[in-house]
């Protein structure tokens, strides 16, 4: 049991991690991404030092203001399937886009 809690904690921290590293690369601040993806500057802290579990709701709105894959943020598999998010939105856009070239 103490084992589990010790790896949920570590995933934790490192998808805070991710998340810190994308914010800072990106120049912005944690008040501009929180207020992109609609959660206050607090609750972005606490995911990204991994004090709290980052729901995937709250997962797709902070890469797409960050304008990265969910990938980049979380660790997950190869195959994601995305409906009714501003990201699953834009990826069928950028999908379209590409196929009218």
């Amino acid at each position: 049991m103490a084992q589990q809690e010790n790896m949920e904690r570590q995933r934790r921290r490192e998808t805070g991690e991710r998340l810190r590293y994308w914010r800072t690369r990106r120049q912005c601040s944690q008040a501009e991404v929180a207020r992109a993806a609609g959660i206050t500057q607090a609750s972005l802290s606490n995911y990204e030092t991994g004090k709290r579990e980052l729901p995937m709701s709250t997962a797709l709105a902070i890469v797409s203001a960050l304008d990265v894959t969910l990938g980049d943020i979380i660790d997950v598999g190869d195959v994601i399937v995305l409906r009714d998010s501003r990201l699953g939105r834009r990826s069928e856009e950028h999908t379209s886009e590409l196929q009218s070239h």
